[in-house]
């Protein structure tokens, strides 16, 4: 799980530079980790298509439009798939923290072999805090937005801030919601790597990777996910990146 990419060295918890996604992205190219598109995940979950071996679903939420700058063309040279989770209220508004947000116009102009768009929300309000009829009317006009804009997005939603309904009445209402307004996968955080069969599609972990930490952390992450590296992590600490 990305969000912002600099060209400026600016690294922070939301921010990679372009030097660490092509170290990313050149990682998994060369231990042939095979990037998905969400269409691919369903594919895998509805139908039980395979999956390639050591499968890697690359995520950016909030749509700026560095990541079209300058993310989709390191996918492009690395021949990895990107999933975009967009909300609506940032491409009309054409920014969100003070950052340029893509718009629907360069939204089309992206190869759909190389990226899928996916639900974030309508303005990025935090489902653990609103009512379920909030939620309905949220989903709602996330969904109008983009066939409006003439974007396709897959039926796959991303929580903003990974928060959802707790409270098991509550949470199971909010399930019941994201099936009613067509919704079949959703995402939280969690920073674990996900295990099939799929145990609950609406609860599928996605690993953060931040600009603050390193490389050998990230590499870490994909073998382990990042909530267990902590122990293992001092004995990379001496090798070469």
């Amino acid at each position: 799980m990305y969000h912002s990419v600099s060209d400026n060295g600016l690294r922070d918890g939301l921010t990679v530079d372009t030097q660490q996604l092509e170290q990313h992205f050149h990682y998994l190219w060369s231990n042939n980790y095979k990037s998905v598109l969400l269409s691919d995940l369903l594919a895998c979950h509805e139908q039980k298509k395979p999956l390639p071996e050591k499968a890697v679903l690359i995520t950016f939420d909030d749509g700026f439009r560095n990541n079209y700058e300058l993310a989709y063309p390191l996918a492009k040279k690395y021949q990895l798939k990107l999933n975009f989770f967009l909300v609506p209220a940032f491409i009309k508004q054409g920014a969100y923290r003070e950052k340029p947000c893509l718009s629907a116009a360069e939204l089309q102009k992206m190869d759909p072999a190389v990226v899928e768009f996916g639900l974030h929300s309508f303005d990025h309000q935090g489902y653990d805090h609103m009512q379920p009829a909030e939620i309905e009317y949220d989903l709602d006009n996330c969904i109008e937005a983009f066939h409006e804009m003439g974007v396709p997005v897959q039926p796959c939603l991303a929580y903003p801030y990974g928060a959802w309904p707790r409270k098991v009445l509550q949470q199971s209402r909010f399930f019941e919601i994201l099936e009613e307004s067509g919704i079949r996968l959703a995402f939280r955080i969690g920073n674990r790597i996900n295990r099939f069969p799929i145990h609950n599609r609406f609860l599928l972990e996605r690993i953060d990777v931040r600009g603050d930490e390193s490389f050998h952390t990230f590499k870490l992450s994909l073998s382990f996910g990042k909530k267990r590296t902590g122990w293992l992590a001092p004995l990379f600490r001496a090798l070469p990146e």
